[in-house]
């Protein structure tokens, strides 16, 4: 198995929370994985991840990084902001890279980030990679005649003013992977009534012809991702994953009876497995192995900068209303 060696740039909370635990979690079990170095900003806090979790070496400048002749990979996360400038320094040398989303902070960015970088790449929209949310997109795969799906993206007290580029992007983005790209929107936008904060209602229209409806709340009593699904004959509901949450997914389908007023509604709920890792049932650990398998064989990916620029169109025009 060829050797993975690894140079990691950031060293923020979302890294520290979620992606170095994963990296260690997937060394102890691909022996070909190894954490060559890590550069940061914040040198004292590079050194401290460096420490704990087992990169070799901490790089002082993104200069040092590149002349270490060892390095067959990168990994990425840093803010959207940041992130053109770094992956235009990479990419002098190019190398499979993983990075962590959005991809910038406009379509714009992402365009140009999409032709940039031309090597394998995960963009790390992790819903695409949740064991519970591939698991409904089978269901959604062998559903005939689909006809409309709604999507709800609820937080409570979420006052980002880039609310929909930088977090419910996401929700795009899964949306984008169970029914293709999505060709048109349409938003209704009016003010939260006790904060500055903006209520969307979308209506979608994807490039298959496919309609639907997306609600973005970023201030209201819920908190969940929700997915529903109709055809004819079934009905698919998916509540994602969420923090200690497992999610589920409920399925609705007649008994096809030949008379109607005798069908009955039959009735399975598939539940999250909460018992795992968070994470592995937040899709990270995924992400990873996905990016991996990438680096190794040169395999397409779920999630990249290129299928990313449509996403990112989306939620810039739902952003702008």
């Amino acid at each position: 198995m060829k050797e993975i060696h690894l140079a990691f740039v950031g060293s923020g909370n979302w890294a520290r929370k979620y992606h170095f635990p994963a990296l260690a979690w997937l060394r102890e079990r691909e022996p070909g994985l190894v954490l060559r170095g890590i550069h940061s900003l914040d040198a004292e806090t590079a050194q401290q991840v460096a420490d704990e979790y087992g990169f070799q070496r901490v790089y002082p400048t993104l200069d040092d990084l590149l002349a270490d002749e060892t390095v067959n990979a990168y990994a990425v996360a840093v803010s959207p902001a940041a992130l053109p400038a770094v992956m235009a320094r990479l990419m002098a040398r190019p190398l499979p890279v993983f990075s962590e989303k959005p991809p910038g902070l406009s379509a714009a960015a992402a365009e140009e980030l999409s032709r940039l970088v031309t090597v394998p790449n995960v963009v790390a929209f992790n819903r695409r990679f949740i064991p519970l949310n591939n698991r409904f997109k089978e269901l959604v795969d062998e559903t005939p005649d689909i006809y409309f799906v709604e999507a709800h993206f609820f937080r409570h007290n979420r006052q980002d003013p880039a609310f929909v580029v930088e977090t419910s992007i996401h929700w795009i983005n899964y949306a984008e992977y169970l029914f293709g790209p999505i060709a048109d929107v349409q938003t209704e936008t009016f003010p939260h009534p006790t904060n500055d904060t903006q209520v969307r209602v979308v209506r979608l229209t994807f490039a298959s012809g496919l309609r639907g409806l997306l609600k973005i709340f970023p201030c209201t009593g819920a908190q969940g991702e929700r997915m529903e699904v109709h055809s004819p004959s079934r009905a698919l509901f998916l509540e994602g994953p969420l923090w200690a949450d497992p999610g589920r997914i409920i399925i609705e389908e007649n008994d096809g009876h030949p008379v109607l007023h005798l069908q009955k509604i039959i009735r399975r709920e598939i539940p999250g497995n909460g018992d795992g890792p968070e994470i592995v049932e937040r899709g990270i650990v995924g992400e990873y192995e996905e990016f991996f398998a990438a680096v190794r064989t040169g395999a397409a990916t779920r999630s990249n900068f290129q299928n990313a620029v449509n996403t990112m169109r989306v939620a810039e025009l739902i952003e702008q209303g």
